[in-house]
C-alpha cells in the first residue's frame, strides 16, 4: 500500500503543495468525490486536490475545485490553459492529498478536459499526453497513437487518437450533473488504465503493480510524434489543453 507519508514527502520533494494549488488554497472537493468505487475494498473515487507543478500562467485551482463540463456542444469555463512550449506552460501535475492511485479493475482514473462536438462533425480536441509517476521524478506514459492515414495532417476525428486525452466532451458537473465520473456514458472525460503503462522496464512493471502517486498533464503537439520526428500535429485554431480536473477510482490511505 502506498502511505499517505509517503506522498506528501514526495510532495514536498517536487515543490508542492498539500492543499488544492500551489499557493492556493484548500479545494473544495467534487460532489462525485466520495462516490464509492465499485470495489469499496480498493479504495474510494477521489478528485485530485494537489496541484504539484503547474509551470505556465493561469489559475491552476481551477484543475482541482471540481469538474465543471459545459456538455456535449460547449467546453467548460472553469479549467487551466496548458499551452504548447516544453517546460514552461505545456504541463500540470496533480495528486491526491487523501492517499495515491492503486491499480484495479478497468480504468484507474478518468481525465477531464473540454473537448466539444463540432456542428459540421467530429469533434474540437486539444489532446494531451498522459504521464504517471510513483515518486515525481521518474515518468511513463500512458500508451498512446495517431493513427491517422496521414499523421502529418489534423484530422478531428477523436478514433485516431487513441490513447489521448481531450478526445471527448465532459457531461459530469459538479453543481449540475454530478453524475459516476466513471460512467464514460453519462460523465464523458477520457478513462486510463494502469495497466496501459508504456514499456516493459522494472519502472514500468513496478507502476502496474504498485500504482502511482502523481498524474501529469502534456499538450500532445509540445511533444514528438516517433512515427513522423516532428511534434503531434493540431487543429489549427486549437490554443492548448484545457484541464477540467482527474479523478482516481482507486485512491488508498493508510
Amino acid at each position: 500500500m502506498l502511505l499517505r507519508g509517503s506522498l506528501l514527502a514526495a510532495l514536498a520533494a517536487c515543490g508542492g503543495s498539500s492543499g488544492a494549488a500551489v499557493d492556493g488554497p484548500p479545494a473544495s472537493p467534487d460532489a462525485a468525490a466520495d462516490a464509492l468505487a465499485p470495489d469499496a475494498s480498493t479504495g474510494p473515487v477521489r478528485l485530485a486536490d494537489v496541484v504539484v507543478a503547474a509551470p505556465g500562467g493561469g489559475d491552476p485551482s481551477k484543475a482541482v475545485d471540481g469538474v465543471q463540463g459545459g456538455g456535449s456542444d460547449v467546453g467548460g469555463a472553469d479549467v487551466y490553459s496548458l499551452g504548447y512550449t516544453p517546460d514552461v506552460n505545456d504541463s500540470i501535475t496533480l495528486a491526491w492529498s487523501h492517499g495515491a492511485l492503486a491499480n484495479g479493475s478497468g480504468d484507474d482514473f478518468a481525465v477531464f478536459e473540454n473537448a466539444f462536438d463540432e456542428a459540421g462533425g467530429g469533434v474540437f480536441m486539444d489532446l494531451i499526453v498522459v504521464e504517471v509517476s510513483r515518486d515525481g521524478t521518474t515518468w511513463r506514459a500512458l500508451d498512446h497513437a495517431y493513427t491517422s492515414p496521414n499523421e502529418n495532417v489534423y484530422t478531428a476525428d477523436p478514433s485516431y487518437w487513441s490513447g489521448f486525452a481531450g478526445r471527448t466532451p465532459v457531461l459530469l458537473n459538479a453543481q449540475t450533473n454530478p453524475v459516476d465520473p466513471f460512467d464514460r456514458a453519462a460523465a464523458g472525460g477520457d478513462g486510463f488504465d494502469l495497466d496501459h503503462v508504456s514499456g516493459s522496464d522494472a519502472e514500468a512493471v513496478a507502476i502496474r503493480a504498485d500504482g502511482v502517486r502523481f498524474i501529469r498533464l502534456v499538450s500532445a503537439p509540445a511533444r514528438v510524434n516517433p512515427d513522423t520526428g516532428a511534434l503531434y500535429v493540431r487543429d489549427s485554431l486549437s490554443n492548448g489543453a484545457d484541464i477540467d480536473g482527474v479523478f482516481g477510482r482507486y485512491v488508498v490511505t493508510p
